[in-house]
């Protein structure tokens, strides 16, 4: 269930940062970034980190684990993509 809330999460977020935010655009052209759909790459390597704490020996203290580890992954990804887009 986090895995779903959180993918989700983490795919709006991206999808709001690659499509410019909503800052003005004088140009009168679209921006769009598509380096901030490593979100979802950081993400879904959170979502493997935290299936394997979760099928390791003790669960109940690796599941919590594995839910901070998909919760930190969505900022860590926009921070990743903040720094491609904008360096």
């Amino acid at each position: 269930m986090n895995s779903i809330v959180t993918g989700l999460l983490a795919y709006l977020a991206a999808s709001f940062f690659a499509g410019g935010t909503i800052a003005e655009n004088f140009s009168g052209e679209e921006v769009y970034y598509p380096e901030f759909y490593m979100t979802m790459a950081v993400w879904g390597l959170g979502v493997i980190v935290g299936l394997f704490l979760y099928f390791s020996k003790i669960p109940g203290l690796f599941l919590t684990i594995s839910i901070l580890i998909t919760w930190i992954a969505i900022p860590a990804g926009i921070n990743i993509g903040w720094n491609l887009a904008f360096s």
